[in-house]
């Protein structure tokens, strides 16, 4: 009997129509694309970027969606993986554009400049806590600083995790 439930939710998750209960895009990409493109964010940093506020790849440049059609998704996944795609591509984004010059690509500074502690960030140098050190970095506001301590920490839990 546990098995019938295992393929009825399989099926109830794979055959949800337009319009039924919300789709759980982490969930689809793991189970749908993760296993040739490994973890979303690290796919979206590497291979996607943002023009003129667009999600754009590789494949079908103009529109993406197109390609996310053609490779195998059902129509009720599409939006849902393109938005978490994007908002992974501009968050990487923002830090290219508002700290790569002093601080290089996210990773790169996560490796060489902060360490994690006790589950909290902590600047090498500094040896303060990212999101304290970020209240007073180049008058970033407090939404600001949260915004980029949450980023910090997405970046270190895709480096470090297996």
């Amino acid at each position: 009997m546990p098995r019938n439930m295992i393929i009825i939710a399989v099926l109830l998750l794979v055959c949800n129509p337009s319009g039924a209960n919300p789709v759980d895009a982490r969930t689809a990409w793991d189970s749908r694309c993760e296993e040739c493109h490994g973890d979303a964010e690290k796919f979206a940093a590497k291979y996607l970027w943002i023009i003129d506020g667009k999600l754009q790849g590789r494949h079908h440049v103009e529109d993406l969606r197109l390609f996310l059609g053609n490779h195998y998704l059902p129509d009720h996944l599409i939006e849902p993986l393109h938005e978490m795609l994007l908002k992974h591509a501009s968050t990487l984004a923002r830090f290219t554009d508002e700290c790569s010059e002093c601080h290089g690509t996210p990773e790169s500074f996560v490796r060489k400049s902060i360490v994690s502690q006790n589950r909290e960030l902590i600047g090498v140098m500094t040896s303060t806590a990212v999101d304290e050190y970020l209240k007073t970095h180049r008058e970033l506001s407090a939404a600001d600083a949260e915004f980029f301590t949450r980023l910090l920490k997405r970046v270190e839990k895709i480096i470090y995790s297996h």
